[in-house]
């Protein structure tokens, strides 16, 4: 912000950074969990040795191709320097992820909320219990599906679309639970369409948005997909673009349908009663996963009303300066509560699926005490999850009864249904903050 002394807060913060970065590196060879991490180095593998086309004729695999990109190049790396210990290169790009999360946070909030604020939530991402459990120890890539998403919301609200649908594409590819952003990123298109066409540059420029971001993102992700394919060679013309389509969906499908549990070890809304167990079962005739579903998409529908309310009163009102940043806040939560929503109330979640909440609730925690305090359980139960996690599946992989915890899962069991309700009644709180906030334009003055 203008005027604000920021003193030693540079060289002090890119000093933690380097250390937090150090120290995970350190840490990286702990409490790894092996099923997940020999099925990172198989594939690596894999794909190394058959190449990309017949790497999932070959081996069996339930990710989308984003991620194997990483992998193919991990590999290459593991053979070019065959000291570095495969715990630290097979975690660094989660590490390094996650401080690209840190940096992306600093580099917005020290518009919007000034340097001091910047750094402490970047920070409080980076040195965050929960971004360490899961990059650092776990070695999941949670952190590596977040940072593109991130980074999508990001540029599209500051109007940059042909790269917003880059990294949308990007994200996608990595995870396919992306998808539940696509209806907000869609919103900050057609808003920055709309913007062009109120500024009476109605023609093809008002259409950039929408043309660049779409653009971006189809070419992409089929740019992403093509490697994969064993093409036929009589494959020509329309099928050269509509063959990476059809394998784009049967990847998504396969994603999605690989574990079609309530919950997976997850403390949400169906972990309190229904863990490990079918989304088929039935109450009141209808199977959980279409109740996940409905319930889902109502608070979408809600969270996008008050988002559309807010963008229409001060597009009405020609407000910018203070307003502006105002939205991209109310932005950013309303990304968290779709994302924190889909943990909880959607079936097929695993334990590690809270993370890229977390990361979008990094950016607007500064907003009150009462959030950093939410923001704090949140991390809690996070790490609180994985534990759990970890000590019901290490035994399972490797036969060893988890002898790093003195508390065995099942000690943890009958606190799930009021952790559950811990997480749902946060989540209720800052959803009806969010709705106060998309009713306050009328209060906000214009800074210009």
């Amino acid at each position: 912000m203008k005027g604000e002394k920021t003193g030693l807060i540079y060289p002090v913060f890119i000093l933690v950074l380097v250390l937090g970065f150090v120290l995970r590196i350190l840490l990286s060879p702990y409490l790894t969990y092996e099923g997940d991490f020999k099925t990172w180095m198989a594939w690596a593998y894999g794909i190394y040795q058959v190449g990309f086309s017949e790497f999932y004729n070959r081996y069996w695999c339930d990710y989308m191709p984003g991620y194997l990109y990483v992998l193919w190049a991990l590999e290459h790396i593991h053979r070019a320097f065959p000291g570095i210990p495969e715990s630290v290169l097979f975690k660094l790009p989660a590490n390094v992820s996650d401080l690209g999360i840190a940096i992306l946070v600093f580099c917005f909030l020290r518009g919007i909320s000034g340097v001091r604020y910047a750094a402490i939530s970047s920070l409080a991402y980076f040195l965050n219990p929960a971004s360490l459990s899961n990059s650092t120890f776990w070695g999941q890539v949670d952190s590596v599906h977040a940072l593109p998403l991130l980074l999508s919301v990001l540029l599209c609200l500051n109007r940059r679309f042909f790269l917003s649908g880059v990294s949308a594409s990007f994200a996608f590819m990595i995870k396919p639970q992306s998808v539940v952003m696509f209806p907000i990123l869609g919103f900050l298109v057609v808003k920055g369409f709309l913007e062009n066409v109120r500024g009476k540059r109605f023609g093809f420029s008002s259409f950039s948005p929408l043309l660049f971001f779409t653009f971006a993102f189809l070419a992409t992700s089929i740019l992403v997909t093509v490697p994969f394919i064993s093409w036929d060679i009589s494959t020509r013309g329309l099928g050269v673009v509509l063959e990476p389509l059809y394998f784009i969906e049967e990847r998504f499908r396969r994603a999605y349908t690989q574990y079609a549990f309530a919950s997976l070890n997850a403390f949400n809304f169906w972990g309190a009663f229904a863990m490990w167990k079918s989304d088929q079962k039935t109450f009141l005739g209808i199977t959980y996963q279409r109740w996940g579903t409905v319930v889902f998409g109502l608070i979408y529908a809600l969270i996008l009303s008050g988002l559309l309310h807010l963008w229409f009163s001060g597009w009405k009102k020609g407000l910018s300066g203070a307003y502006d940043r105002f939205f991209k806040i109310q932005s950013l939560q309303a990304s968290f509560l779709v994302l924190f929503a889909l943990f909880l109330f959607v079936t097929r979640v695993h334990e590690r699926h809270l993370l890229p909440a977390i990361v979008f609730f990094t950016l607007v925690a500064f907003c009150s005490l009462r959030f950093w305090f939410f923001y704090g359980i949140l991390s809690s139960v996070y790490v609180f999850n994985l534990l759990y996690a970890y000590t019901e599946l290490v035994p399972r992989v490797s036969g060893n009864a988890g002898s790093y915890f003195l508390l065995p899962a099942s000690s943890i069991k009958p606190f799930i249904p009021g952790i559950a309700t811990l997480l749902v009644s946060v989540f209720i709180l800052v959803l009806v903050d969010f709705l106060k906030g998309s009713k306050s334009t009328f209060e906000v003055k214009d800074t210009g």
